[in-house]
């Protein structure tokens, strides 16, 4: 008697990071800081040297490398604001709302940079054929990039629910996946006043709070009107919240459609150490490929077995942490190249 074939939701899944983005002229994440520095407003920089010099007091302005990272500075200053009043018998002349506004000033700056950098990212020549390729493969993309690149040249405008993964079923076509959110989703009512011909509901909820909505084009977080859009994203910090309910659908499909390929490419994602958030569903994908996905509380499908791992990227200490967290049973080939060598020499 013949067994159907193990099914597979999708045969190829990208898996994409900063250094995907590097190549159309985005900063990577250590870099971010003192990128963007000069985007501040000026009447914000005063405030954000003293908390940086308090956590870092070699900081200089005008020394590049002593820019702390991003994600590590994100970090402490939410460690600064929960033991705020555990450190101090008052709040003294430098406030919590000091430091909350400095951390809502810098993540606006960066995401109005990201969208004035969309205009010429998008025309970065290897872009089409990756592009290209994925369209063909129908495959499943997991991006922790904010940026709206991949929403417009992969998903051509068509932005809906299932595109995005967060459909009760995930479809035939293109998935793009972006479990650190995405500088085109709002929560709960900030889209409102905007014209239905120009957003689309991505999640639904019976709370309006939690609904999500997205506009269908590349659009400035700040309108003409001078209203400051928040977008749905995830900070880089140790302490990721994942609290908005979208993501619990999303981060399930992303361990899905890692739980059943043939082939899993890793484009310019390092697996930062502090990610652990993402080593988890990776671990969770890769575990599933041998022992199947779980069907319900007491069985599994039938295991589709190892994917080939391909990992893109000139960093061999990133390469060698995926290979870690695949295990010595998952087959992984380390191409030491920038994505847009490997995308035009790859046959």
């Amino acid at each position: 008697m013949m067994h159907p074939r193990p099914s597979r939701i999708r045969d190829t899944v990208y898996v994409i990071g900063a250094g995907f983005s590097k190549g159309l002229g985005y900063p990577l994440t250590n870099q971010l800081l003192t990128d963007v520095w000069c985007h501040l407003p000026a009447d914000s920089k005063d405030p954000l040297i003293k908390i940086i010099q308090f956590h870092h007091p070699r900081f200089d302005v005008n020394d590049p490398k002593s820019y702390p990272d991003i994600e590590q500075l994100l970090t402490e200053i939410s460690v600064n604001l929960r033991l705020f009043d555990s450190s101090r018998p008052a709040e003294g002349r430098f406030t919590k709302k000091q430091l909350r506004d400095s951390r809502r000033t810098l993540l606006q700056a960066i995401t109005l940079w990201f969208h004035e950098l969309y205009e010429d990212a998008v025309k970065t020549p290897w872009l089409s054929e990756i592009v290209k390729r994925m369209r063909s493969q129908k495959a499943a993309i997991v991006s922790f990039n904010w940026d709206l690149i991949l929403d417009h040249r992969l998903l051509s405008g068509d932005l809906d629910p299932e595109a995005y993964g967060l459909a009760k079923h995930l479809g035939k076509g293109p998935l793009l996946l972006k479990p650190h959110g995405s500088l085109n989703w709002y929560e709960g009512e900030q889209l409102e006043p905007v014209s239905d011909a120009k957003k689309v509901e991505i999640f639904h909820s019976k709370d309006a709070s939690k609904c999500v909505h997205a506009f269908l084009l590349p659009r400035h977080v700040m309108s003409s009107a001078g209203k400051h859009y928040t977008p749905l994203i995830i900070p880089p910090t140790y302490f990721k919240n994942f609290k908005p309910t979208l993501f619990k659908r999303l981060w399930r499909n992303c361990t899905e459609v890692l739980s059943s390929p043939r082939q899993v490419i890793f484009l310019g994602y390092s697996l930062p150490a502090s990610d652990l958030h993402a080593h988890f569903i990776l671990r969770c994908g890769f575990h599933n490929q041998l022992n199947g996905r779980i069907k319900d509380a007491d069985t599994r499908y039938e295991a589709t077995g190892p994917a080939e791992v391909l990992i893109v990227n000139p960093d061999e200490a990133a390469a060698q942490r995926i290979k870690d967290v695949a295990g010595p049973q998952v087959r992984c080939s380390w191409i030491k190249k920038r994505i847009e060598e490997w995308v035009q020499n790859d046959e």
